[in-house]
C-alpha cells in the first residue's frame, strides 16, 4: 500500500481541476482493493467513504458539495487510522490525511 500513498498525495497537491473524474476513480479503485486486505482500525470506514467518492466521480454529474464533504471526512478518518499504523506507512498516512483535508477545503 505505501506505493499508492505518494501518487495520491501528489495528485491531491496539484490542481484538483487537472485530476479528471476518471483518473480519480482509477486511484480510488486501487485503494479500495488494497483496503479490503488490511486489518487496521479505520480501514473499513475509509473503504466505505472511498466507494462513495468513487461513485460520485464515476457518475454522470458529480456533486461538488458531496465530493468536498467526502474528501474532508476521508482526511479525518485517515488521520485517526494513521495513529494505529506504525512506521513509514503511518507517517505517509498522516501526510495523506492533511492533503485530503486541504483538498476538501479547497473545493
Amino acid at each position: 500500500m505505501p506505493t499508492r500513498i505518494q501518487p495520491t498525495i501528489t495528485a491531491l497537491q496539484g490542481n484538483l481541476a487537472d485530476v479528471t473524474p476518471k483518473r480519480g476513480a482509477e486511484l480510488i479503485g486501487r485503494w479500495t482493493s488494497d483496503l479490503e486486505s488490511v486489518d487496521w482500525r479505520g480501514a473499513k470506514t475509509i473503504h466505505a467513504d472511498l466507494v462513495a467518492l468513487q461513485h460520485q466521480l464515476g457518475g454522470g454529474s458529480p456533486d461538488g458539495a458531496r465530493i468536498k464533504a467526502l474528501l474532508t471526512k476521508l482526511g479525518e478518518s485517515t488521520e485517526r487510522a494513521a495513529a494505529h499504523v506504525e512506521g513509514r506507512t503511518g507517517e505517509q498516512l498522516k501526510e495523506l490525511a492533511g492533503v485530503l483535508q486541504q483538498a476538501g477545503k479547497s473545493l
